[in-house]
């Protein structure tokens, strides 16, 4: 199983779509920090549906007890500031998925202690600064399920 780690999400139907589909296809979701909406939000509810009870879901107040808790080599950090295409990682079971929030992204620091782990989804059109949090979440773990055999 993969885990799917969301810190500091913003936008409530972003997180509830990126629920729905980790309910879907088995995967642990884990929000992480501050976030900006209450886990009650109708747009949360609305996004994710009645599916919540199905979903493996988890918060985590404290970001940095959280980053320093993941074991480096199973981690995947999501930034449009690598060169790295995501589809050049090799992903194992376990392996967890990190997304920054949509207005910021991952902190800079982290990105500096796990440069080798960054990767991103590549955009032909320089006119566009990233993806849709929810649309990257699905691309990256589809392909984590593709190369695991797991779809």
């Amino acid at each position: 199983m993969f885990t799917v780690s969301l810190i500091e999400p913003q936008i409530p139907p972003n997180t509830g779509n990126i629920g729905r589909l980790c309910g879907a296809t088995n995967t642990r979701l884990e929000i992480v920090g501050k976030i900006g909406f209450k886990m009650t939000d109708r747009y949360l509810k609305r996004a994710g549906l009645d599916y919540w009870e199905h979903i493996n879901w988890e918060y985590f107040e404290d970001l940095e007890a959280y980053m320093q808790n993941l074991d480096p080599i199973k981690i995947h950090l999501l930034t449009t500031k690598s060169k790295v295409h995501y589809t050049d990682h090799t992903f194992y079971p376990g392996d967890f998925l990190l997304f920054g929030s949509e207005t910021k992204g991952i902190d800079a620091s982290y990105l500096k202690k796990y440069y080798d782990r960054c990767c991103t989804i590549p955009m032909h059109n320089k006119n566009i600064r990233s993806l849709n949090l929810s649309n990257s979440v699905s691309i990256v773990l589809y392909e984590a399920l593709r190369q695991t055999n797991q779809l």
